[in-house]
């Protein structure tokens, strides 16, 4: 990192404050204090190789830019990480460049329960020191504390995210790291990650960071996505679409290839980090209840024989290597927005023109179901004019991984309604895409920048269904693993004594500081935008949210012979899906 010249200054006040027991972290009090920070610049290397783009059409794809996947937004004002530099070097492996980008960063850590005033003059300061654009040295407008509203967004699971609003501003996101998150995200990979989408103009800009968050840009008068409107036929044609550009436009690290699958690398970590806690993992009734199995060396066992299982259908770890993607990993519906409203267009089928495809004589779909491929595999050109208003955000999980994983957990998503007033975290196997739903997906995305291609798309369709299925299981371990960390229960309950002090605070003013549990966020406006009710990183049941995703895991695994129910004990808690082929 290289100190700016020009250092800024961070004023923090903090109070006593014990967070509500969703974790066993205590929060320690402190006095009122002040101090400065100096903004810093990181500088992030990018090296990058895009010898895995084998396919000649996926490839003039690439090179033609793979322009719908850039954001379409009006602000430029606030460009993110600046591009220090570019230099492109080839040799006899591939073709090959290095870049980086710096970002803005200052050494600080934002409490996202301190109170409402003291958390607002914090988040002003941090702007302030990142020197965001318009908000930093404005001569028009010079925000003041207690003038910023700041809305709590509701539907994150990982972090607490809020609009930052001032009037004549342009608003901002800001992300909070959640709590627990030290073994489940790589913060340093996951910068590295957004700086190569910043370089393809994929995403919304990255303004700066802090110790335990950053800002972006946030996208006004976009639209979250719905559990409904994932499931809306042309919908789901746009998201497969929109995934396609996104494994094939974004090259691969020589070292994420190295690695092999992001998922399996994060699974036998998350293993190896519960392990290590003895005391939970040795009481069978944790295993019982969090994993629906009996005992921990049982569940390990059955693990490493589905992972072994696995890469023999892939034909060995190799094949499964060469298979890897750029994958977003967290398709689900609250992290695909619609910028603008999307025209409706004509379903009618239209001849394909001599770049189309060729038109299809047969197809996948049931005789009887009336769905017309060509309507799929040949979309009117206005119809694909409107894909740019469909942007994925939150890449926090991002990484190489082969796509039938990224699509089985998109897929998966459907079973979800995470603005469900009682149970957000109920998995409902019964709304898992059917036959026609996922085929509808799967004839979208494997059409999609074929070029001028010539020959029938049904068997390489029949192919992906088939490794969907089999990759099912590994994104129902992976968020139930994720679940058992993020909850907190493997820390071990302190216990905490409340208690109240007198403090001489800013301007002379006297505080009575009293630490004590309190609820989180209820000075916060509602975004009038998002449901009011629903999933919240502060009330989600995580552990009930892992026993569902596992029960998927135990169902898949039968379904697909890998085990028998003989093994099982818990059969009757498990949630069972289809498994056959095409």
């Amino acid at each position: 990192m290289v100190p700016e010249s020009r250092p800024g200054s961070v004023r923090s006040y903090s109070v006593g404050y014990q967070a509500r027991s969703r974790s066993s972290s205590q929060r320690r009090h402190s006095l009122t204090r002040q101090h400065s920070s100096q903004r810093l610049i990181r500088t992030i290397s990018i090296e990058s190789d895009i010898s895995n783009i084998t396919d000649d059409d996926d490839l003039r794809a690439v090179d033609g830019g793979v322009a719908d996947l850039e954001l379409d937004v009006s602000e430029t004002a606030n460009k993110g990480p600046r591009r220090a530099s570019a230099t492109d070097v080839t040799d006899s492996l591939g073709s090959t460049s290095s870049e980086y980008i710096e970002i803005p960063f200052v050494k600080e850590t934002l409490d996202a329960s301190l109170p409402l005033d003291y958390l607002k003059q914090d988040i002003l300061n941090l702007i302030q020191s990142l020197k965001i654009s318009k908000w930093y040295n404005n001569r028009k407008v010079q925000p003041v504390a207690q003038d910023i509203n700041l809305v709590k967004i509701s539907g994150a699971m990982t972090n607490a995210i809020f609009k930052v609003e001032y009037p004549k501003l342009p608003s901002l996101l800001l992300r909070i790291y959640g709590p627990n998150i030290d073994n489940i995200i790589d913060r340093e990979y996951e910068l590295q990650i957004l700086a190569r989408l910043s370089l393809r103009n994929i995403g919304p800009s990255l303004y700066g960071c802090f110790v335990n968050g950053r800002f972006e840009q946030f996208l006004e008068n976009s639209k979250t996505l719905t559990k409904d409107d994932i499931r809306n036929w042309k919908n789901s044609q746009r998201i497969a679409r929109r995934m396609k550009e996104l494994h094939v436009g974004v090259p691969l690290l020589s070292s994420e290839r190295k690695n092999g699958s992001a998922c399996w690398q994060k699974i036998k970590q998350w293993l190896r980090t519960i392990e290590k806690v003895d005391q939970w993992v040795g009481d069978p009734k944790n295993i019982e209840r969090s994993l629906l199995c009996e005992n921990w060396s049982k569940f390990i066992d059955i693990v490493d024989r589905y992972h072994k299982w696995l890469i023999s259908q892939e034909q060995g770890i190799e094949q499964v290597n060469k298979n890897l993607v750029f994958c977003h990993n967290d398709a689900q519906y609250g992290n695909l927005l619609f910028t603008a409203p999307v025209m409706n267009t004509p379903s009618l089928y239209t001849a394909p023109s001599s770049t189309s495809l060729v038109s299809q004589s047969s197809s996948l779909f049931p005789s009887d179901s009336n769905v017309i491929v060509d309507d799929i595999i040949n979309p009117p050109k206005q119809e694909q004019s409107q894909d740019s208003k469909l942007v994925v955000i939150d890449f926090e999980y991002a990484g190489a991984n082969p796509a039938s994983y990224d699509l089985a957990n998109h897929l998966s998503e459907w079973m979800y309604d995470y603005n469900n007033v009682k149970a957000p975290h109920e998995c409902h196997a019964d709304r898992y895409p059917d036959k026609e739903q996922a085929l509808n997906f799967l004839y979208s995305y494997v059409s999609h920048l074929r070029g001028g291609a010539k020959e029938p798309i049904d068997e390489e369709v029949q192919r992906l269904y088939k490794s969907i299925i089999q990759w099912r299981p590994t994104v129902q371990l992976f968020w139930s693993l994720w679940a058992i960390l993020q909850s907190g229960e493997l820390e071990k309950e302190k216990a905490f004594t409340a208690t109240t002090r007198e403090e001489i605070g800013p301007n002379g003013k006297k505080y009575i500081i009293k630490t004590e549990p309190e609820n989180l966020g209820e000075d916060f406006a509602e975004n009038e935008d998002e449901p009011e009710t629903g999933v919240s990183i502060d009330t989600f049941d995580y552990m009930a949210y892992g026993r569902d995703k596992i029960a998927v895991f135990w169902g898949d695994l039968i379904g697909l012979g890998i085990i028998t129910e003989k093994e099982c004990e818990n059969f009757s808690s498990f949630k069972f899906l289809d498994t056959s082929y095409l």
